[in-house]
């Protein structure tokens, strides 16, 4: 073998042990997301962003459209480190988490802008920061929105007119008595049944935010749509602690920094979204309600006099929480 061949093969030998050290050093993290559409510009922004700043070494791979599982599902394969992140709203995983039924209570805030404004405070934060107990660290808090009323009977303003009717909810004990206490026949059904029950008169009412009204059709077969603002979800991000433990310092760094790009876009996107579905709406000929502040008073006094807010204390592990949410305390 000449010198000629023995510096090729060495050349070539070298190229192959960095090509290797290289794809050693990738991390791929694994992220079961949501169906919502500014979720997944979001996620797919926070993938651009991790591959751009760490050169490739980072990237995410996405589970659009809670492919990879329904929210708990997701959710707790993430706390056995079966999977890295996940995108859920607070509710079908508030059993694990208590201090998280707080989003289940009423009229916590008025606009996305003061659901911002608690998520980024500190008494928001350490709320949030609950998921740590199971071996999660939130990542990020993103929108999922407000909850809206649709029916075909009535323009829905106030308790009142909801008397009687069979309003689909989830299967949650206060949803369900804040249904109650207003005055309906809250009547709790699996999500994937909730059309086919509209358009047969099973129900005669059903609760979501904009997005999935649109996304599912509900307003196709409902006339009204009251923008009752009732309940507020947010969606959290979050990562099994250890495998964010395992990164490299640079790879932690990137993450953190990307997703706080991705937050801000995410929570624009959503809002800059709701407004086109509402106006989607309008031209299709569904009469958007509107609710004022006193008619929206009326919803928030039957919740407090119905004891719904003390149900949710009850159900929390840190209830001055939700007192201090109520008061503006953050």
């Amino acid at each position: 073998m000449n010198k000629l061949t023995k510096n090729l093969l060495a050349t070539l030998a070298l190229g192959a042990f960095a090509l290797s050290a290289q794809a050693a050093s990738k991390v791929t993290l694994e992220f079961a997301n949501v169906a919502n559409q500014s979720g997944k510009d979001a996620g797919a922004l926070l993938k651009k962003l991790c591959n751009e700043k760490s050169g490739g070494s980072l990237d995410i791979h996405l589970y659009n459209d809670n492919s990879y599982g329904d929210d708990r599902v997701a959710t707790e394969s993430v706390i056995l480190g079966e999977i890295d992140m996940v995108n859920t709203p607070p509710s079908p995983i508030a059993n694990m988490m208590p201090d998280l039924y707080i989003y289940d209570a009423p009229f916590l805030f008025d606009t996305p802008e003061d659901a911002f404004k608690w998520a980024d405070s500190k008494t928001g934060m350490e709320l949030n920061n609950a998921v740590s107990k199971k071996g999660l660290k939130l990542l990020g808090v993103w929108q999922n929105g407000f909850r809206n009323l649709t029916n075909n009977k009535v323009a829905v303003k106030v308790p009142a007119d909801i008397k009687g009717m069979k309003v689909r909810t989830m299967e949650n004990e206060i949803q369900l008595k804040m249904w109650k206490t207003w005055g309906s026949n809250p009547t709790p059904m699996a999500f994937t049944e909730v059309l086919s029950a509209l358009q047969q008169g099973t129900i005669d009412a059903q609760e979501n935010p904009l997005a999935l009204i649109d996304s599912n059709h509900f307003y196709e077969v409902q006339k009204y749509i009251s923008l009752t603002g009732h309940v507020y979800s947010p969606h959290l991000v979050m990562i099994n602690q250890e495998k964010f433990d395992a990164l490299s310092p640079d790879h932690q760094k990137i993450l953190v920094e990307a997703m706080k790009e991705a937050t801000q876009f995410q929570r624009s996107r959503a809002v800059e979204l709701d407004a086109k579905i509402e106006k989607k709406f309008r031209d299709y000929g569904n009469v958007i309600v509107e609710i004022t502040p006193d008619e929206k008073e009326q919803w928030r006094k039957a919740a407090l006099d119905g004891g719904v807010y003390e149900l949710v204390k009850s159900k929390m592990q840190h209830p001055e929480y939700l007192d201090k949410a109520l008061n503006r305390q953050y």
